[in-house]
């Protein structure tokens, strides 16, 4: 019932925009074709004519008309099965446009009411439709032009007007195939029939509109051969690629094919040679118009092949075709195919009416063969990815399509009559833990349903996990935070203890030194505060030097550096002279550093009373000091330190050892 349905709403649109569109068209074609017959055109009045000349105009095409109103009905089996009933698609391609608006009006009030119980009835049919609209406007509009051509009319601008649609058109369908074929093989080879047919139209418009020399007409004419050649080879392809993986590849045997039309093409390129392919009259070739050169053998062997591989190639299709009930559909490629073997023998024939009517060859037998390989994928002998509505109907899925406003226009079998469309991305979970879900798409909504009782419950599951998980790991980071403190506790007591332990004779000095200067004399006061500035300023640095050398083994020489120069300046302040140079050149290990540090406190506190001058030499082998002083230095004498005197100064050295340059 529904596809009865279907049939009749297409058989009454297909009619109503091709009558509406394509009379008037032909019409508007007339007044032009009959004012260049009459020599009107210049005119400027010819555009508003008297009834008499209008009747004329219309007399002299009506049989044109007529002609492709027949044409187009008898390729048709919807035009033909709305014609039987009751005269009224006999009305409408007799041209009746009023009544085709009127009856297409009253059928979009039926598809709406379709569309309100939740389906699309002609939703792949009108895309076809226009498809086909589109088409047949493009190529009434090309020959349209062409005619003007033949009488004179436009200029060169009608023909390349011509070559564009075509070449538009040719252009499209090869971008089609892209969205429509699964098999990956038979894609490349549809593509390269595209790419082929779009050559040939080329190397027409070249031939006829842009090459002018004689012997460059004639080669760009023996161009033509290359996709002439080639075309049924890739029908050949197609047809083996049918039933195979969609990744399959062509084997080698296969390739080997492409020697006979590679082989034959070359035959005819160098037929000027040879001429067993055209042989020209005068024995010298020329442009290749009608009686001026005749066929010979090899020519038949090129029309054998190109015959030859299409036959296969049809009838590979049909017999790997497993569309069930499609046999009077798989048809439809050998009609076509009968009709461009027709065409061929009827224009090599030299028939006046078919040369003059239909004498554009090249056109003919692009349209025929993109005509084939389109029926082909339209009866499913090319699988393709279409009929997107019955796959989804038969789904088992429960889903449905909304359109913008939220409306069920098609549903699957599994969906109920309840489902709805949630708005704005929400999601509806139901008593039943059923849930609707929806995502936007072209033109609607795509509504789905799904289980989720499941999924709930092993979502509450993996809550309680995670509020166990979120418990644990509370009691984790608390006993984690109390045993950091713990270490930090005991690891500040440690310092504390070594820092004491280090520092505890500095420091106890320092509390005697500031107690005894409560009552002591300004000199003796100075004299303390001296040694308490030097016992501070070593206590500092030499915490800082521990700090550093637990962290590091090596110390940059800018380290090294801040502390001597600390030291200078706190004996500065107490009226030393002093001075200090650096000629290290890398890094140092701290425990050198700090020993250098401590040797320079135990000599400065040695000498602190009558300390008058000190200068310190800092190298990457030893640290020297020079000494002018009272006291008596020889006890601060080591296995490391080496102490002497000379001319008043006391001279002290220690070595540096484990240096390593940076």
């Amino acid at each position: 019932m529904k596809q009865k349905t279907q049939g009749r709403e297409l058989s009454t649109l297909v009619p109503a925009v091709f009558v509406f569109s394509e009379s008037w068209f032909l019409y508007f074609v007339s007044l032009i074709l009959y004012s260049k017959i009459n020599g009107f055109a210049q005119q400027p009045t010819f555009w508003v004519m008297s009834g008499v000349t209008y009747g004329e105009c219309r007399m002299t095409f009506i049989c044109l008309i007529r002609a492709c109103h027949s044409f187009f009905y008898a390729l048709s089996p919807p035009l033909r099965s709305f014609s039987s009933g009751q005269g009224r698609g006999r009305m409408l391609l007799r041209g009746s446009s009023l009544y085709a608006i009127l009856h297409a009006a009253k059928m979009r009030t039926v598809i709406r009411a379709e569309r309100k119980r939740g389906r699309y009835p002609l939703k792949g049919n009108t895309k076809h439709l226009a498809a086909v609209t589109f088409v047949f406007t493009v190529i009434a509009i090309a020959y349209a032009c062409r005619m003007l051509a033949k009488f004179d009319i436009g200029g060169p601008a009608v023909n390349h007007i011509r070559s564009a649609l075509y070449l538009l058109l040719f252009a499209l369908w090869g971008f089609s195939l892209d969205r429509r074929i699964i098999q990956r093989q038979a894609l490349h080879c549809l593509r390269l029939t595209a790419a082929l047919i779009l050559l040939w139209l080329i190397l027409r418009t070249l031939k006829y509109s842009v090459v002018t020399g004689l012997t460059a007409a004639r080669y760009v004419w023996y161009l033509y051969y290359l996709p002439m050649l080639f075309l049924p080879l890739l029908g050949v392809y197609i047809a083996l690629s049918m039933g195979k993986p969609e990744d399959y590849r062509l084997s080698r045997r296969s390739g080997m094919l492409l020697i006979v039309p590679a082989v034959l093409f070359l035959l005819v390129i160098t037929n000027d040679l040879h001429q067993q392919v055209f042989a020209f009259k005068s024995g010298v070739p020329g442009l290749p118009v009608s009686g001026t050169y005749s066929h010979r053998p090899l020519y038949y062997v090129c029309l054998g092949w190109i015959v030859g591989c299409m036959v296969f190639s049809l009838v590979c299709l049909f017999r790997k075709s497993r569309m069930p009930g499609g046999r009077g559909k798989r048809i439809i490629p050998f009609v076509l195919g009968c009709v461009m073997f027709l065409y061929g023998l009827l224009y090599l024939s030299g028939i006046p009416a078919v040369r003059w009517w239909l004498g554009d060859m090249n056109v003919m037998f692009c349209l025929l063969y993109a005509a084939i390989y389109e029926s082909c994928i339209r009866c499913r002998m090319i699988p393709s990815n279409t009929g997107y509505m019955e796959l989804f109907e038969a789904s088992t899925l429960a889903a449905c399509i909304a359109d913008r406003s939220g409306q069920i226009v098609l549903r699957s079998r599994a969906a109920g009559e309840d489902m709805i469309c949630p708005q704005d991305g929400q999601r509806i979970i139901r008593p039943d833990g059923m849930r609707i879900s929806s995502a936007p798409i072209s033109g609607g909504y795509a509504v789905w349903q799904d289980n989720v009782r499941p999924l709930a419950e092993l979502h509450a599951r993996l809550n309680e996990n995670r509020a166990e998980m979120e418990r644990n790991r509370k009691k984790l980071r608390d006993a984690y935070l109390v045993q950091r403190s713990l270490h930090e506790l005991t690891e500040k007591n440690r310092i504390y203890n070594e820092l004491e332990a280090k520092h505890g004779r500095q420091t106890a000095q320092m509390r005697q030194m500031l107690a005894r200067c409560e009552g002591a004399d300004p000199a003796e006061r100075r004299s303390l505060l001296k040694r308490v500035l030097l016992l501070g300023t070593y206590i500092k640095r030499s915490a800082n030097l521990y700090f550093l050398s637990s962290a590091y083994q090596r110390l940059p020489q800018q380290e090294l550096r801040l502390t001597v120069d600390e030291a200078v300046r706190a004996l500065t302040a107490c009226g030393t002279e002093c001075g200090v140079v650096y000629r290290t050149t890398g890094p140092m290990r701290a425990s050198e550093v700090v020993c250098l540090f401590e040797l320079l406190e135990i000599v400065a506190e040695a000498a602190i009373d009558d300390l008058r001058s000190l200068f310190i030499s800092v190298s990457d082998s030893a640290m020297d000091l020079s000494v002018e002083c009272a006291a008596d230095l020889s006890a601060i004498a080591s296995p490391e330190v080496t102490v002497r005197q000379e001319d008043g100064l006391w001279l002290v050295r220690r070595r540096i050892r484990g240096r390593e340059d940076a």
